[in-house]
């Protein structure tokens, strides 16, 4: 049991540091994070070409060369261009969310009763789409926040865990 909380400690700490960097330096955050995904695909990338060149040639499948070349590419793009990524990310976001409020909006229009509140719902959802695809940045930082609060908020959680199972823990309770 201690281990477990131990790890649940450390985890939590870990979360506490993440959180706050997201809510203070939100773009910054943002750039390392895509960078990293980027590093630990174009590592895979790397496994999979080494891996497929120290094959024996008869053994060797085509679709493991161009899987590995791909993810190579997609790791440097993500590596040197995260600021790219994060706003290529928003915009398919936002029309994504675009396309499906207006969707929404089509249904509600047919709704035979209380369409009135679906119908705002919908545009509002539209507005939503539209100010992301307008402002990708904007949304970018308000996602990476919002991602930083619910760490804090699972670090908060965890640590206060924690402390409850300490304190049970010298009662002997767990022991039982």
């Amino acid at each position: 049991m201690q281990n477990i909380i131990k790890n649940k400690l450390l985890s939590s700490i870990i979360f506490l540091v993440l959180g706050v960097l997201l809510l203070i330096a939100p773009a910054q955050s943002m750039a390392v994070f895509v960078r990293i995904i980027g590093a630990v695909l174009l590592l895979g990338a790397i496994v999979r070409l080494v891996a497929y060149f120290v094959t024996k040639k008869e053994d060797r499948v085509p679709l493991s060369l161009i899987l590995g070349v791909a993810a190579a590419v997609i790791g440097v793009f993500f590596a040197a261009a995260p600021s790219v990524v994060t706003g290529i990310l928003a915009y398919v976001f936002g029309a994504i969310l675009i396309l499906v409020s207006l969707l929404d909006l089509v249904i509600a229009v047919r709704l035979p009763a209380s369409k009135l509140v679906a119908v705002l719902l919908a545009l509002l959802e539209l507005a939503v789409g539209v100010l992301i695809v307008v402002n990708p940045r904007a949304f970018a930082n308000i996602m990476t926040r919002l991602i930083g609060g619910a760490l804090i908020y699972e670090a908060v959680v965890g640590i206060v865990t924690v402390i409850l199972a300490r304190k049970t823990a010298k009662s002997g309770f767990l022991d039982k």
